[in-house]
């Protein structure tokens, strides 16, 4: 009897053993499952983290892109038309200055002649004279002239007064000796002023009037020291 009892004792021990260890690998398992939802719902948790910065990061990256674009083509543009104005005011500046300078109001040099004539004891240069001398140096293509470094512009007048002098330009009484300074091709200028019988040399000697006529590569001729003013003349509307 007392047999019998230890072996059940026995068999309950080993059942009682074997349904702790199927609870201790139960639990176990059950730890395991759980660390590896954790360590997953962790690593799905990091990884969603990190596609919401790289989004993050990719949309201030391409608004920063965007703005730095938009600010190189402001750039651009500011550089474009900083180049046009200044393309402009050359032009401008360019036109004005060739303006001032057919208008003889500034000082200009080159190649030319420069003509002196002085009164002889038996005759005296008039303005006459001094006009044809003008309108021949035109003609031979001068683009400067001056009288005793009053510079000759198309609004210039040239008068004697009391066969006594010349006034030019209006007020500057010039005499003998006239030095007259042209700019322009110095060769065709002097063959003009020299043609035989016909050329200015030749009419004033015919006259009994002294000239001296020497060619040079730089002629100094000021600007028209006066203002220009159109008093009577205006824009038509």
């Amino acid at each position: 009897m007392t047999l019998k009892k230890d072996k059940q004792t026995i068999i309950m021990s080993i059942i009682a053993g074997l349904m702790s260890l199927l609870l201790v690998g139960s639990m176990f398992i059950q730890f395991r499952a759980v660390d590896k939802s954790e360590e997953s719902n962790l690593e799905s948790l990091r990884t969603d983290e990190l596609k919401t910065q790289i989004a993050s990061y990719k949309a201030r990256y391409e608004e920063t892109m965007e703005q730095y674009n938009t600010n190189q083509n402001t750039i651009s543009e500011y550089a474009t038309s900083i180049a046009e104005n200044k393309e402009s005011t050359d032009l401008l500046d360019k036109e004005l200055n060739e303006s001032n300078t057919l208008l003889g109001l500034t000082d200009v040099e080159g190649e030319g002649v420069i003509i002196t004539l002085k009164d002889t004891d038996e005759a005296c240069y008039a303005a006459d004279d001094l006009l044809m001398l003008i309108n021949e140096l035109k003609y031979a293509g001068a683009e400067a002239i001056s009288i005793n470094d009053n510079r000759i512009i198309n609004l210039t007048d040239i008068i004697s007064i009391n066969n006594s002098f010349i006034v030019v330009n209006s007020d500057a009484r010039v005499s003998s000796p006239f030095v007259v300074k042209a700019i322009g091709d110095k060769d065709y200028l002097m063959s003009t002023l020299n043609l035989k019988n016909s050329g200015f040399v030749d009419l004033m000697r015919i006259n009994n009037l002294e000239i001296e006529v020497e060619s040079s590569d730089n002629v100094l001729i000021y600007k028209y020291s006066k203002e220009i003013n159109a008093e009577v003349m205006k824009e038509v509307e």
